[in-house]
């Protein structure tokens, strides 16, 4: 089965009793993303929340990438 759909998979197939993701609107280098916060970990890039094709290149910005501490709330 093939599923084309825009809705992240954990919400999809949610599983009762597994750990809960936030999700945290923040800004890297000034560019708005969406972060994942774990516990114990720094904040992980979930997407980029900018419509400038330019932001989707830089490398700090990149979806998976670790954040150290350098961003800032939205």
């Amino acid at each position: 089965m093939i599923m084309y759909t825009p809705v992240p998979p954990e919400i999809l197939w949610y599983e009762e009793g597994k750990e809960e993701v936030q999700l945290i609107e923040g800004a890297v280098e000034g560019i708005p993303v969406q972060l994942k916060l774990a516990n114990g970990h720094n904040p992980v890039v979930e997407r980029v929340l900018s419509t400038d094709p330019a932001h989707f290149l830089k490398r700090a910005c990149q979806p998976g990438n670790e954040v150290n501490g350098d961003c800032a709330k939205i």
